[in-house]
C-alpha cells in the first residue's frame, strides 16, 4: 500500500515537472512582435549598432541591454517613451525614422529591443 502511494506520488510529480517544462518551452517561442521587431532591427538598426562604422567619428552605441542600463548614452532615461522619441526624431548621426516606420513597427522594434541582452 505504501509503495503504491509512493509510486503514485512519484508519477504525479513527474507529470507536473513535464507539464512545467512544456510550458517553459512554449513560452520560449518568440512572439510575432519579436519576430517582426528583429526583422526591423536587422534592416534598419543593426548595420550601424552591430558593426563598427569606419567612416563615423563616434560609433553608435550597442543596443544590447538597453532597458537595463537605466539611462541612454545621451543621459536621458532608458524608457520606452524616450527610446521611441529617439527612433522617431533621430539623434546626432542617427537619422529620424518618423517617415520610415509606422507606430506598429516602432512598437515591435521596442519589443525586440527588450529581448537583447
Amino acid at each position: 500500500m505504501v509503495r503504491g502511494l509512493l509510486l503514485l506520488a512519484s508519477l504525479w510529480a513527474a507529470f507536473i515537472l513535464l507539464a512545467c517544462q512544456k510550458k517553459q518551452a512554449a513560452s520560449a517561442q518568440p512572439s510575432n512582435a519579436e519576430i517582426e521587431g528583429e526583422w526591423l532591427y536587422d534592416n534598419n538598426c543593426g548595420e550601424c549598432h552591430e558593426n563598427p562604422q569606419p567612416d563615423l567619428h563616434k560609433q553608435p552605441p550597442s543596443l544590447h541591454g538597453l532597458f537595463r542600463r537605466g539611462s541612454l548614452p545621451s543621459g536621458a532615461p532608458a524608457t520606452a517613451a524616450q527610446i521611441r522619441t529617439t527612433i522617431i526624431e533621430g539623434r546626432g548621426t542617427m537619422p529620424a525614422f518618423d517617415q520610415r516606420l509606422r507606430e506598429e513597427d516602432i512598437d515591435n522594434l521596442l519589443t525586440y529591443l527588450r529581448t537583447l541582452n
